[in-house]
């Protein structure tokens, strides 16, 4: 008896694993071109088996940055020939910020005796353009050429004139010659390179901001901005890219043409990805998920500088021979 209990609740969770590998999620615009202030839908549809408890994220006012949502449909549910369940929600979003933008995956939950998993999308592409106000041709209006017209000026009219610009030019040539000149001050290209190593400093902050135990207080959004700034410095300065002006697409972006080895971009995309839904999407991590971030952040700190000094020692033991 016990033995075909055992094997019932098996095929259960068998069945329930099948059923929930089963999950597609697609997004959608239905333009990815848009003017600045344009409202745009974008629809998610989740085509699942039957049964499935799926949980999905809600979003307020915000869909990304600086894409903001202006309205949001109920879920449709309905079902196809062969069975399948198909969910369908829009948002309707508009932006005032012109650029790029690539919208982050959807991803729907599914709770599992192991644990969460989820279902994502892909990334939805959207650019925001300016409105071009041309002014309007007037090339088809044709006037006759005016003929040219004599005044005439006299001496009592030109020379106070003359005397002006004399005057003007005398002036600017003293000005010139005279007055202390300012000295250009050369443009830094970023925020000047600290006095210590880089490494140390982010190390040191990211100490800092683990014994603040921030996401401890609830206080996740704070803590993956602050741990994002560190991040962003620390590459700005060991990489010399502008990071802290960057989104976390182009940080990838710009990082995965470094010599950095292979497994450390994944762990970096793992750590910007995860606080971009924590900022943007409000999105709340488990206790494990926060605490590897920083974990992470170290772990890809302390690869990159060992990577570099390895760089340097080669580099000096070729210049000794």
């Amino acid at each position: 008896m016990m033995r075909k209990s055992f094997l019932y609740i098996l095929l259960l969770i068998l069945s329930l694993n099948l059923s929930a590998q089963d999950v597609r999620v697609k997004a959608a615009l239905d333009s990815t071109d848009i003017y600045l202030g344009d409202q745009v839908q974008y629809t998610v549809t989740v085509r699942q088996a039957p049964g499935l408890e799926l949980i999905m994220p809600e979003y307020r006012d915000t869909l990304y940055r600086n894409i903001e949502i202006i309205s949001q449909s109920e879920i449709d549910t309905s079902f196809d020939k062969s069975g399948e369940m198909i969910l369908r929600k829009s948002y309707i979003i508009t932006s005032f910020d012109t650029g790029y933008y690539q919208i982050p995956p959807f991803y729907l939950e599914y709770e599992t005796r192991q644990g969460k998993r989820r279902f994502y999308s892909d990334y939805v592409p959207l650019r925001v353009k300016r409105v071009d106000i041309t002014p309007p041709d007037s090339t088809d209006v044709i006037f006759d050429i005016a003929g040219p017209e004599k005044v005439g000026y006299g001496a009592g009219e030109i020379l106070p004139w003359v005397f002006l610009a004399i005057a003007v030019l005398i002036a600017s040539y003293l000005a010139y010659k005279y007055l202390p000149r300012r000295k250009k001050q050369p443009e830094q290209a970023g925020p000047p390179k600290p006095d210590e190593p880089i490494h140390i400093i982010t190390f040191r902050k990211l100490d800092k901001l683990e014994r603040k135990g921030l996401w401890q207080e609830g206080k996740i959004k704070e803590y993956y901005t602050e741990l994002t700034e560190i991040l962003r410095y620390y590459i700005e300065i060991r990489y010399n890219i502008r990071a802290l002006e960057m989104t976390s697409e182009e940080i990838l972006a710009g990082t995965g043409s470094k010599d950095i080895e292979k497994d450390q971009l994944p762990r970096l995309k793992t750590v910007l990805q995860n606080a971009d839904l924590a900022k943007f999407a409000r999105y709340k991590h488990d206790a494990q998920t926060n605490k590897s971030a920083i974990s992470d952040a170290r772990e890809f700190v302390r690869a990159t500088y060992q990577h570099e000094t390895d760089t340097e020692s080669k580099g000096k033991e070729v210049t000794d021979d």
